[in-house]
């Protein structure tokens, strides 16, 4: 049995370092995930008219420590560094990384993928068709969520489904409807549109952080393995 057989359509519940360690080189045909930004820190409310709170003091709601797991973002930098670098080396050649990403941290990420050689593309964007209300009414609705895509090596024909028509580089979908089970879920849509134009039927999806299983769903959907 070929060593990726062992994880082909399934879900690893473990350190994704320790597990991409194990999957061998140019063996994935396609990589889409969404990491964590480390932002949930960086969210908080203040609930000005609410008289259980003294002196107006900040509430933070509990689902905001979900990934405040490093210290610093230099911290965070580096095991972005880690994770990346083991994800690319299990890529084909000529195939394609897609992953969402902080829009305010987007620059690092540039220089992550180019010290790989990576082939920097565009950005891809959610337009989200049911942004969530803005708390301290200031400031405008968030709508765009930004996903970075990149190539390995030269992008070829075959692995880029222009058959499909053409394609703006956004997606519209709604948020999930869910309970916020997941803080941060991502809908199928955009997912299903990429791996669509970015990889074949029967490929090898990788995604290193499957969270609520998006990425699996869509992918068991349309005939790739996950």
């Amino acid at each position: 049995m070929d060593i990726i057989d062992q994880f082909k359509n399934k879900i690893i519940n473990a350190d994704n370092l320790d597990v991409l360690k194990q999957i061998p080189d140019s063996s994935v045909d396609m990589i889409i995930t969404d990491p964590p930004y480390m932002v949930s820190n960086e969210i908080s409310l203040s609930r000005t008219n609410n008289k259980e709170i003294e002196n107006n003091e900040t509430y933070i709601n509990s689902i905001n420590h979900w990934d405040d797991c490093w210290k610093t973002q230099e911290d965070y930098l580096d095991w972005c560094k880690l994770w990346i670098k083991e994800s690319v080396r299990t890529l084909k050649n000529n195939c394609h990384f897609v992953m969402f990403f902080d829009i305010a941290k987007i620059s690092y990420v540039w220089e992550i993928m180019k010290d790989l050689n990576m082939k920097c593309r565009m950005p891809l964007f959610w337009l989200k068709t049911n942004p969530p209300p803005r708390g301290r009414k200031v400031d405008f609705m968030r709508a765009l969520e930004c996903a970075l895509w990149f190539t390995k090596g030269k992008i070829l024909p075959d692995y880029f489904n222009y058959k499909l028509g053409q394609q703006v580089n956004y997606v519209e979908s709604a948020i999930p409807n869910n309970d916020r089970l997941h803080p941060t879920q991502k809908p199928e849509k955009p997912i299903e549109v990429w791996i669509k134009y970015l990889s074949k039927e029967n490929d090898i999806i990788l995604d290193p952080f499957s969270g609520s299983g998006t990425t699996c769903c869509v992918a068991k959907r349309i005939n790739a393995t996950i």
